[in-house]
């Protein structure tokens, strides 16, 4: 069965990324929950759309901030977060927290927004890239699939950012990036 505990090591975590990298949010109060199987500790139990995930932000309801609730919550799988290192940990947190954007006025001048306990709105922002493949279209199709024009589309626009690793298997020569393309070119 699914359980949520404090997470008392997360939120200091959170509270050093928020400094370190989230100066707009120092006013936003996050707090973190752990959830985990109670019946089979080792088992991942915590998903978004469907998929297994380390952990997700959720903003708070106001109803739910009236009664002191912190103003988002960061959900994480305890099997998965036990299971990284602090480096890796505070890389989860940091995503998290990017997740997290402060509304504001367009019309006066970009000033923060607040709700009506005085607490900051925020949204949630998208990922800068999102992908759906499936590895038998690819194998099919190769070059003509979906997912191999848009891995290519990544690699040439983002260079090494993403792929700055040899395989497991066998080391290869690192590649130079080809020109710089936008991402959406190549799907369209």
């Amino acid at each position: 069965m699914k359980t949520y505990s404090h997470a008392p090591d997360v939120d200091g975590c959170i509270e050093k990324i928020q400094a370190a990298h989230h100066g707009e949010l120092m006013d936003v109060t996050v707090s973190a929950l752990f959830v985990y199987d109670d019946e089979e500790s080792s088992k991942a139990v915590l998903t978004h759309a469907g998929y297994p995930a380390a952990a997700v932000v959720r903003i708070t309801p106001l109803k739910d901030r009236t009664l002191g609730v912190a103003d988002a919550v960061i959900v994480v799988e305890r099997v998965a977060w036990l299971a990284l290192s602090q480096r890796q940990r505070d890389a989860l947190v940091d995503h998290e927290l990017t997740h997290l954007t402060r509304k504001v006025d367009e019309e006066n001048g970009d000033a923060p927004l607040s709700d009506a306990l005085g607490r900051p709105k925020l949204g949630l922002r998208k990922h800068d890239h999102q992908f759906g493949w499936f590895d038998e279209v690819a194998q099919r199709h190769g070059e003509a699939s979906p997912e191999v024009r848009q891995a290519r589309v990544l690699m040439e626009s983002s260079g090494q950012l993403y792929f700055d690793f040899e395989p497991r298997t066998a080391a290869a020569p690192k590649r130079k990036p080809a020109s710089r393309a936008p991402l959406g070119d190549a799907l369209n």
